[in-house]
């Protein structure tokens, strides 16, 4: 586990091609490299993400209260034309640990990450969606079922020409999360509350009541 001081710099990591304080990114291009892989399917997975190095600068060593909680799932809307039917949705984060998580895979026949999640009519079935972020970075959510969304994949960290323990999801060789609370809203897999990852960019800051973290590939 690296330290509140360690992490508030390696929150500054640049891409793949560029040295920022010694901290560099390189995105892992085959899922063959993340955990779990089966060479037979072509599957890495399934695994969960969860909440790394969550810093708020005031818990204990600067690690935030849900430090190591995993993923989980809601929808956003339905189909306006068939309003019983779940057309897409995003990852969350479980606001506990015993909530029920949603998992993600690596399909290496299809080159994405998906994450199996509630779809289709009524109340939907479990089912294997790719994921991508929101329109572009800079929105931040982890989406599915959203053709126009930004690839995601996974990525290693370097401090010094060192590698980083981990592997960490993010898009277009960004690898930073914010996160916050979603306040009293309530998932539709468990109708818990639950936490909102972001991905962040150059150009974004953190907005009031949201933590820095980056997040992990669980096993990795």
């Amino acid at each position: 586990m690296l330290t509140s001081a360690v992490f508030a710099s390696l929150f500054l990591l640049a891409n793949a091609t560029s040295w920022n304080q010694g901290h560099f990114i390189e995105p892992v291009t085959d899922c063959s490299q993340l955990p779990s892989y089966n060479n037979d399917t072509k599957i890495a997975g399934p695994w969960t993400i969860k909440v790394d190095n969550c810093y708020d600068g005031t818990g204990p060593q600067g690690l935030c209260s849900i430090e190591g909680f995993e993923s989980s799932s809601d929808i956003t809307r339905q189909r306006d034309d068939e309003p019983d039917t779940i057309e897409h949705g995003f990852i969350t984060i479980v606001s506990d640990n015993n909530n029920i998580k949603t998992p993600l895979r690596c399909n290496g026949i299809l080159n994405t990450i998906e994450a199996y999640v509630l779809s289709g009519p009524g109340a939907g079935a479990l089912d294997w969606h790719s994921v991508g972020i929101d329109h572009h970075p800079s929105t931040g959510r982890l989406v599915w079922g959203k053709p126009d969304a930004q690839p995601v994949q996974a990525y290693k960290h370097y401090r010094h020409g060192v590698p980083i323990d981990g592997l960490f999801l993010g898009s277009n060789n960004e690898s930073n999360w914010s996160i916050h609370s979603a306040g009293r809203d309530v998932s539709i897999m468990d109708m818990k509350t639950y936490w909102v990852p972001r991905l962040m960019i150059p150009e974004t800051s953190i907005r009031e009541n949201e933590f820095r973290t980056l997040m992990r590939i669980d096993g990795s």
